[in-house]
């Protein structure tokens, strides 16, 4: 087990990790172009010394494209009644999320520490992280049961594809600024792929478990819409930052372009909540107002990080927002935190369920 733990980097304040997670998109050439934008915004973020070490275990802004649509294993429609077979099928997919929610979580946030520069002595131990949870993750995916879902099979083997591809992206994204673009959208990718795999647990003909399985569906958008914030809200108070520290310098307004994607990431963000919040069982429920501070109606703004989101929103601009840089990264951290947590309990929950109905 790693022993260099996040709160060491946080403590030491080793270095100033931008987060941002890729979205991988259909058309590669516009893959490149957004890869590229992201990869400046992590650089400056960098650069100017914005503190983003948020953890090596289980912390990363994992921004990834969201769900399509509903999913149902049975060609005919979802089941009405338990079958051995279902249940067992979909065991197999529940018993991985766990180690493919921490799998997906380190992988981006290696991949943040690489786009941020950060010396090898911090690499080794992000890279250890994530060999140790490929460890674990693959050992629980070899147990799935594919069960003649071409798509379930697809994925896994994309995502097993990434895995060999690993020490290549790890190469390139330290490389030339091109291989950069490239290794970024590829851990990205992978993450996204792992994630994908909480949207394609069978269901089972129970309604409790059902809904669970489907809440499990909302985590992918979620991710993606925080992400983003992210990525917008960190430039915008860097330069903020910049601004106030030149006082000759009027500051910056934040541009149109960043504004509506703000408010359509933010909408995202409420709306996956939302989703998850009344699928999801009581348990959970209360675990999110916990981690919201009962605002998970609302947006999660009793967040710190989320009212400053909301504030730029019902403005239009950065004037009434008074945290810095490292406030709103500590508050993203802890948010992040609480969240990995919540998904894997919600995951531990269904296989407990799951175990109970295939006795």
């Amino acid at each position: 087990m790693n022993t260099f733990d996040d709160d060491t980097l946080l403590r030491d304040s080793l270095y100033r990790i931008g987060a941002t997670a890729p979205v991988p998109l259909a058309d590669p050439a516009e893959d490149v172009r957004r890869g590229r934008r992201r990869v400046r915004r992590t650089r400056l973020v960098a650069t100017v010394g914005t503190v983003m070490a948020v953890g090596i275990i289980g912390i990363a802004g994992v921004a990834l494209q969201p769900v399509i649509a509903d999913r149902a294993t049975d060609p005919a429609g979802s089941p009405t009644v338990t079958s051995t077979s279902s249940v067992r099928r979909a065991e197999s997919v529940a018993q991985a999320l766990p180690s493919t929610f921490d799998l997906a979580i380190n992988v981006m946030f290696e991949r943040d520490g690489a786009l941020a520069g950060v010396p090898d002595v911090v690499m080794r131990p992000l890279q250890a992280t994530t060999d140790e949870a490929i460890t674990i993750w693959t050992a629980k995916a070899e147990q799935i049961d594919a069960g003649g879902d071409q798509e379930l099979a697809d994925v896994l083997g994309r995502i097993q594809q990434s895995l060999d591809g690993m020490p290549k992206t790890r190469s390139d994204i330290r490389d030339t600024a091109r291989t950069q673009v490239a290794a970024a959208a590829a851990y990205g990718t992978l993450a996204d792929d792992l994630l994908s795999l909480a949207t394609l647990v069978p269901s089972v003909g129970d309604a409790e478990i059902d809904a669970q399985i489907e809440a499990l569906g909302a985590i992918r958008p979620a991710f993606r819409s925080l992400g983003e914030e992210r990525a917008i809200m960190m430039e915008a108070l860097t330069k903020k930052r910049e601004h106030s520290q030149a006082l000759d310098m009027p500051a910056e307004p934040i541009g149109e372009d960043d504004l509506a994607s703000l408010a359509s990431a933010e909408a995202t963000w409420r709306r996956s909540l939302a989703d998850f919040y009344t699928a999801t069982s009581e348990r959970q429920r209360e675990a999110l107002d916990r981690i919201t501070y009962n605002t998970a109606s609302d947006g999660a703004i009793g967040v710190p990080a989320h009212r400053a989101v909301n504030q730029v929103l019902s403005t239009g601009s950065l004037d009434q927002v008074t945290m810095t840089p490292d406030a709103y990264t500590a508050s993203c951290t802890e948010l992040i935190r609480g969240l990995q947590k919540l998904f894997v309990a919600a995951a531990n929950e269904i296989i407990d369920d799951l175990a109970a109905l295939d006795r």
